[in-house]
């Protein structure tokens, strides 16, 4: 079980977020705080596994709060959310030990798809994030090291891989669904999420994305 403190001083959206997160079977909402003060006091006394945070807290820096989270709980994950990916605050965030970040508009799948990331230990950018956090010329970001495929790649579950991969093979719907026993609907449902979190359109740069650049050949 997975046990998340919400941060965000928006009422309607704390009491949404807490909804969503509640319906999952390995995730719990531990506590929320809608001040700064109601947040420290949640993080020391419940040391969730993962803090979610609205990074624009009106009444105190929202960096000033992970700094005092980090050294209250130093073993929770803190996942951010953002406006928009602001490659800046992002690298600000990991220096801080932050997590993860993604934007407030993917409130859904993708919220849920980045807390069990980050609770496994892994970081998380939401893919829309990624190129402005990579191609922003800091000393820091090493970009040698650092490959834009790899990273988007990675940030797909490992169904929106096997339906993407499965696609830009030639399959259809239709025979997906039946490989991976699903529905065609759902198989729809993976094509599309995958296919925005990849930032394509059609179907001729999903197969040069995955044969050529990412060199995956599905038997």
């Amino acid at each position: 079980m997975i046990t998340v403190c919400i941060v965000d001083d928006h009422f309607i959206l704390l009491s949404a977020l807490k909804a969503l997160l509640d319906s999952q079977e390995d995730i719990r909402v531990i506590g929320t705080a809608g001040d700064s003060l109601a947040a420290l006091e949640l993080v020391k006394s419940k040391a969730p596994d993962v803090i979610l945070l609205d990074i624009s807290f009106l009444e105190i820096n929202g960096f000033f709060l992970i700094s005092k989270f980090k050294k209250l709980s130093s073993e929770s994950k803190i996942l951010i959310m953002m406006i928009d990916g602001n490659a800046l605050y992002i690298q600000k965030g990991f220096d801080l030990g932050v997590s993860g970040f993604l934007v407030k508009k993917a409130m859904d799948y993708d919220l849920i798809y980045a807390i069990r990331t980050v609770a496994r230990g892994e970081k998380y950018i939401y893919p829309s994030m990624v190129k402005s956090y990579i191609n922003d010329k800091q000393p820091k970001i090493k970009k040698d090291k650092l490959n834009e495929e790899e990273f988007l790649w990675n940030s797909l579950s490992s169904r929106e891989q096997e339906v993407i991969t499965d696609i830009a093979h030639g399959f259809t719907n239709k025979e997906i669904a039946e490989r991976h026993f699903l529905s065609e609907k759902t198989v729809e449902t993976y094509r599309l999420r995958g296919m925005e979190k990849l930032g394509f359109k059609k179907k001729s740069e999903l197969v040069d994305f995955i044969i050529i650049k990412l060199k995956i050949l599905k038997k």
